[in-house]
């Protein structure tokens, strides 16, 4: 019995898992074709299309992790204010795990600016099969870490920006929080007493240089930050200890019945420009988000498991994802229905991602 309670939960994940990566040469069967033929027009064309190529691929996402899960969303602070904009913006999220990276999705889909999601990544995400490539392309810029951190090379890419639409997505810890791995908690928390810092207990001291960098290379483009604070209602236990946050497999296993948003928008003309009050901005930012999670994860009953005082449940409707589920789905199928579309499909599986994992270590 367990045994089959064990395969039971793998096919949870495995299903939407083959869903969404066995999607992706299908995927790329289109976007090649457009991206050859966007080269003897305006880059705006590109742009546009290119938005809706992953905006459609997205709500394929979003089905299987809104929809297949069954989670419930809870918006908090001025996330119905935010609904109501078409902005550019810097979306600064607490970092836990890497559904934080759908959660984007989540919020973005609601605004109607899901295809103008761009991320700053870690280098080594690069190296990621067919997305890494498809990422850069997108406009999601790649920094290195610490002392390989090359600025003049991440401005250059930041700039890519400044023609296309974005909700542009950091996640300023660098690493993800986890109460798990409490070496990495406490370096973060020597740091910030090194530097007179407010030191945090509920999310990692910011790394100040990207984002800073991002906020003075756009400010021109930026409408608004949205400070956003995530909180995953699997990860508040009766004990009073915070469980680790649900890694992908385990929320398509349906372990995290909500999720919890609290979106604080600040205009980018109360934001600093100076860098040293940037950085000052920016830890008080981490200060309030620290403030909500303490609430979260408070052992006062009246409390705990909410952000605020206010949050409201935002469902999405099935009209949103459904359609991307049954055109991917049903594409993939006939292209693997031929032949043709069957060694179409494997070329670019294997010798697709065996050269573009070439040209990406070459542009690293």
């Amino acid at each position: 019995m367990l045994s089959l309670i064990f395969h039971l939960n793998s096919l949870r994940f495995m299903l939407p898992a083959v869903g969404m990566l066995g999607v992706s040469p299908a995927f790329l069967t289109l976007w090649v074709p457009f991206k050859v033929l966007s080269t003897i027009l305006p880059k705006r064309f590109f742009v546009r299309v290119d938005d809706s190529f992953y905006s459609f691929y997205q709500r394929l996402v979003l089905f299987y992790y809104e929809h297949y899960t069954g989670i419930q969303l809870v918006l908090y602070g001025d996330a119905e204010e935010i609904m109501k904009k078409k902005e550019n913006i810097v979306y600064m999220s607490n970092h836990q795990c890497t559904v934080d990276w759908i959660v984007a999705d989540m919020v973005s889909v609601r605004q109607g600016s899901l295809g103008h999601l761009r991320y700053i990544l870690k280098d080594g995400l690069r190296y990621f099969p067919l997305y890494g490539y498809y990422f850069e392309q997108h406009g999601s810029v790649y920094i290195k870490r610490a002392g390989k951190f090359q600025e003049a090379r991440t401005v250059k890419n930041l700039e890519r920006l400044k023609d296309m639409p974005f909700w542009l997505v950091v996640f300023p810890e660098g690493t993800r929080y986890n109460p798990e791995n409490p070496n990495v908690i406490a370096k973060s928390q020597e740091f910030a007493q090194s530097r007179d810092l407010a030191v945090l207990e509920h999310v990692l001291t910011p790394r100040f240089k990207a984002t800073c960098l991002c906020i003075q290379t756009l400010r021109e483009e930026i409408d608004a930050v949205y400070d956003v604070t995530v909180a995953y209602s699997n990860t508040n236990s009766a004990d009073g200890k915070r469980r680790t946050a649900p890694s992908m497999p385990d929320f398509l296993q349906k372990v995290s019945p909500q999720v919890h948003v609290h979106v604080a928008r600040i205009d980018i003309k109360d934001i600093p420009e100076d860098e040293e009050k940037l950085k000052s901005w920016m830890m008080e930012r981490y200060v309030f988000k620290e403030q909500l999670l303490k609430r979260f994860y408070s052992d006062d009953p009246a409390v705990s498991g909410t952000l605020d005082d206010k949050g409201v449940v935002s469902p999405l409707p099935l009209k949103n994802t459904l359609p991307a589920l049954l055109f991917w789905t049903s594409y993939t199928s006939l292209l693997l229905a031929t032949s043709s579309g069957r060694s179409l499909y494997w070329r670019i599986s294997v010798f697709g991602t065996l050269s573009l994992l070439g040209l990406m270590a070459i542009r690293s």
